[in-house]
């Protein structure tokens, strides 16, 4: 089972910055979450919520601000809002990217920097069918994933719609049945968000082949070192 850091390691650096980005890699993670909206002038920007408040010391939406204002701004610990493309520089070939797409208008933007950046291994995510449409439309031979709470029929569909290789879903309540059930509609299952070693271990044995953590320096080692 793959470990991916939650917007990075966030559970010891600033979300989505250079920073948790370096400490997940440190740790060994196999891959690396972040989210994505465009700035105002249409630059793919690393950040989770479209209203900069919670993680940032600027207000406004993300959307409505130009890149230039939001590299002004304070993520934590002195880090700013990091571009796509200074993740993609930084990670490079080190690990893989669960790149979920939150904001539309940043697609065809994304696209061309991942073409820019072709050692970097990356996969492309949404809770949002219609991004995740777009996405599919604009590049056929992307890896995407449907991210959703639970495996109802809504998310399967769009997961056929889009030719999703894997479900991202809730970890809580996640059975070996419904494990069965995405494969059986050709899908992998990957769980968020599990900060637990033992519902870790207990995925894990049910077929999930991934999963997102705030903790990867924990995670990563103890399920390494878990008999198999």
């Amino acid at each position: 089972m793959l470990v991916y850091a939650h917007r990075g390691a966030s559970g010891e650096a600033p979300e989505n910055t250079l920073h948790a980005f370096r400490r997940a890699i440190e740790a060994g993670s196999d891959g690396i979450e972040l989210d994505i909206w465009p700035s105002a002038d249409g630059v793919p920007v690393v950040i989770h919520d479209r209203d900069i408040s919670r993680t940032t010391d600027g207000t406004g939406m993300v959307d409505s601000l130009p890149l230039a204002r939001l590299r002004d701004l304070d993520a934590g610990e002195g880090e700013p809002i990091p571009t796509l493309e200074e993740v993609l520089s930084l990670v490079d070939d080190r690990a893989t990217l669960y790149i979920e797409v939150k904001g539309a208008g940043c697609e065809a933007a994304t696209l061309v920097l991942l073409r820019q950046y072709p050692a970097v291994r990356a996969t492309l995510a949404s809770f949002d069918a219609d991004i995740l449409r777009t996405l599919r439309s604009l590049a056929p031979d992307a890896e995407i994933w449907v991210i959703a709470t639970g495996a109802d029929d809504d998310a399967l569909a769009l997961g056929a719609e889009v030719g999703a290789t894997t479900l991202s879903l809730w970890h809580d309540g996640l059975t070996a049945g419904t494990v069965r059930d995405v494969q059986a509609a050709g899908h992998h299952v990957a769980a968020w968000t599990v900060n637990d070693v033992g519902e870790a271990a207990r995925l894990a044995g049910i077929g999930v082949v991934a999963i997102c953590t705030d903790h990867p320096g924990t995670l990563v080692p103890a399920l390494r070192a878990t008999p198999r």
